[in-house]
């Protein structure tokens, strides 16, 4: 790849001498953002305690929000399980096994249906 003159924006265009094809290479700031996101997560802080109320830090990280947890696998045997939703808002429900002693597992569902259990 040789450089190959600007876009009308500024970026450098590049061109492939052996197929004649030109690009753009970008930059790929998706680990910065799960850093930002996880950092954010595990923190105290709140988003309308951030720089412009969390809204430019809800655009940087909206990619991140779609990610659903895995459950942890559970293959243990109990004479008594306990099951129980808590819907956390539009269209999510956490869905929780526990024993009287602890929890054994949840699952991250649309809609607590059977399905979903």
């Amino acid at each position: 790849m040789t450089r190959h003159g600007y876009t009308s924006a500024g970026r450098q265009r590049w061109r492939c001498r052996a197929c004649n094809v030109s690009g753009l290479n970008g930059i790929d700031n998706s680990a910065k953002r799960l850093e930002e996101f996880l950092a954010w997560l595990l923190s105290g802080t709140r988003q309308v305690d951030m720089s412009g109320q969390g809204r430019s830090f809800r655009r940087r990280c909206k990619d991140l929000w779609s990610i659903w947890p895995l459950a942890p696998l559970v293959d243990e045997v109990h004479d008594v399980v306990f099951v129980d939703g808590i819907h956390l808002g539009r269209k999510a429900v956490v869905l929780i096994a526990c024993t009287p002693d602890y929890v054994l597992g949840w699952y991250v569902a649309r809609a607590e249906n059977s399905r979903a259990w």
